[in-house]
């Protein structure tokens, strides 16, 4: 039997937990589409986003075998310091390590602290997740400043081979570290879903979700805000996603108040991984203009769904319109947000039917998963050679 090289994941969440959003599903179809030419061990906590309740059914603070084909270590979070870490690494046998944070202490910081210092000779690939976007990097400026110039000045990234989704977080990696030596560009894996084969729509009306965490990034608020500026057709507007940030969600509920009677707004969750074809099954359009997104799995699920989308600028999604599939607007005018949404309430049936189906073939043609599976393959292979 052929060997299979181990890469060791840290990440704060990971299955069955959902609630961090993209980035446990960045890793789940890792392990996925990989699992036959690698082993993967990961390091993780034994809650979601944002909660104190263990997994059910899964002992805490030893390696266990996952339904996903991998091995888990899920540790209770008061229990996370530099010596479980430096444990875990000395009596983990690993090839490769993948780190799928950037600002995370426990599962970014000091494991890069511990490898640099005791396991130089462990190649380390680290994945920033959007959080070098300049959207991203204006939420707690001061302190995130503070990190990057320690972390410069440390040297702490100067081994690491950096992983960006798309063209613009390559970018985004350069402007924060420009001596960062290594940049491989490989698109996220997206999981399996299947559009639906028909979606009614009324001329007039619009069916539109907001699906993705309830925090600044995501920008919820600049969404109602632009909705409160439509009057002349009917929009339900359905919310999806955790409360990230309890205090933004106040504001937002306070926004939803004063909309005008035309728009029926709805706060209904979070949406499990399993229920998010039967949530877009339902849905006319997406409304995301968040600050920033390194990929975006909620927008190219929406889309794989025949859910066009409209979005902000800043996602690697920018050529929407040539496709007919939805929009990309600057966040500087929100009046065009507006605008393009009264334009899909507007569609016939037909016309709205068109638009579902270019949605579809948009990210059918931008994601080749035969060809990303190989480059991710090619990533670990070469990472573990050097």
């Amino acid at each position: 039997m052929n060997y299979k090289p181990t890469i060791l994941i840290f990440i704060d969440w990971f299955w069955p937990g959902y609630l961090a959003g993209g980035p446990v599903q960045s890793i789940v179809s890792i392990v996925n589409h990989l699992q036959s030419d690698f082993n993967f061990k990961i390091i993780t906590t034994n809650c979601d986003l944002n909660s104190k309740t263990p997994y059910p059914d899964i002992v805490p603070n030893q390696w266990v075998a996952s339904p996903l084909g991998c091995e888990v270590f899920y540790a209770e979070p008061h229990k996370i310091n530099a010596e479980l870490i430096t444990k875990l690494l000395h009596e983990t046998t690993f090839d490769g390590v993948y780190i799928n944070s950037f600002f995370s202490k426990n599962f970014s910081i000091l494991p890069l602290q511990i490898l640099n210092k005791t396991f130089k000779h462990k190649p380390v690939i680290l994945a920033p997740r959007g959080m070098l976007g300049s959207g991203a990097l204006a939420i707690k400026k001061i302190k995130k400043q503070l990190f990057i110039l320690y972390a410069r000045l440390s040297g702490l990234h100067s081994n690491i081979i950096w992983h960006s989704t798309s063209s613009q977080e390559s970018a985004e990696i350069k402007h924060v570290f420009s001596a960062a030596k290594s940049i491989v560009q490989i698109s996220n894996l997206p999981k399996k879903l299947s559009a639906p084969a028909h979606k009614e729509k009324n001329t007039g009306t619009l069916n539109l979700c907001f699906v993705s965490r309830i925090s600044e990034k995501k920008n919820l608020l600049f969404a109602i805000q632009v909705l409160s500026k439509i009057n002349a057709v009917a929009i339900n507007f359905s919310i999806y996603g955790p409360l990230e940030d309890e205090l933004y969600w106040q504001k937002c509920e306070a926004l939803i108040k004063t909309l005008p009677n035309n728009i029926h707004a709805s706060y209904n969750g979070s949406v499990a991984p399993k229920d998010i074809e039967r949530v877009y099954a339902t849905q006319h359009l997406m409304f995301l203009p968040t600050l920033n997104e390194n990929f975006g799995h909620s927008i190219v699920e929406s889309l794989m769904c025949g859910c066009p989308v409209i979005i902000s600028d800043q996602t690697p999604w920018n050529d929407l319109e040539n496709y007919q599939a939805g929009y990309a607007l600057p966040l500087s005018s929100p009046e065009i947000f507006a605008e393009k949404i009264i334009a899909f309430a507007n569609l016939t049936q037909n016309e709205y039917s068109q638009k579902s189906t270019a949605a579809i073939g948009y990210i059918r043609e931008k994601i080749n998963l035969d060809l990303i599976i190989n480059q991710y393959k090619k990533l670990f292979n070469e990472c573990i050679k050097n």
